[in-house]
């Protein structure tokens, strides 16, 4: 039985591991051996495995690779003062902090514009708004289009994100954490804007 091996990647477009189709995945619509690819697959193999890199999936069919982040450390808990001789009124503590539902949602759309950026940055672009820049210079295909990709994506998380805030707002949905939330977030569609290919030279 014929197989072949192709590589996938999950929503955020990161490695997931090989997939190997079979003799079903042939088209039967061309003559010859016209593999079927799964939309979530390219059939580039990634490089071999490198302590603390991860491998994206890039518009040109390629692997791009970068740091795996690292989580920032937690903070060491404060020593509580030594008390003070006894007869003496300690003051009271003021109350913790409560963010407001505001301060909540900037702390969110903050989270969210790193991940734009470091997207971005994943793809050789300074951050998301260098890569937008892109999107109507003609000079370079593939940088014009991975531009007007990052652009509509861009479009696309923000009236995500205000959308979502809406329905926080109203009661209508529950208010996630920037974990949950990164998610929930629209995946940058390179493959819809592709440059065509270009007739074959003579």
């Amino acid at each position: 039985m014929k197989t072949k091996t192709v590589y996938s990647f999950g929503p955020d477009r990161v490695y997931i591991g090989p997939i190997v189709l079979d003799e079903s995945d042939l088209s039967p619509a061309d003559e010859g051996e016209v593999w079927l690819v799964p939309g979530n697959c390219l059939v580039a193999e990634p490089p071999s495995p490198v302590q603390g890199k991860r491998y994206f999936a890039a518009a040109n069919g390629m692997w791009i690779a970068e740091d795996i982040p690292v989580p920032e450390p937690v903070p060491e808990p404060s020593v509580p003062p030594e008390p003070e001789a006894p007869g003496i009124e300690q003051p009271a503590a003021p109350e913790p902090h409560e963010p407001t539902l505001e301060e909540r949602a900037a702390a969110l759309r903050d989270g969210v514009q790193k991940h734009l950026d470091s997207t971005a940055a994943a793809h050789g672009f300074d951050d998301i708004r260098t890569a937008v820049t892109y999107a109507d210079e003609p000079a370079v295909p593939r940088f014009q289009a991975q531009g007007r990709a990052f652009r509509a994506w861009r479009s696309l998380v923000w009236d995500f994100c205000y959308s979502l805030q809406d329905k926080v707002a109203a009661g209508q949905a529950d208010e996630p954490t920037l974990e949950q939330l990164l998610p929930m977030l629209p995946v940058c569609d390179f493959l819809a804007f592709e440059p065509a290919a270009g007739p074959p030279s003579e």
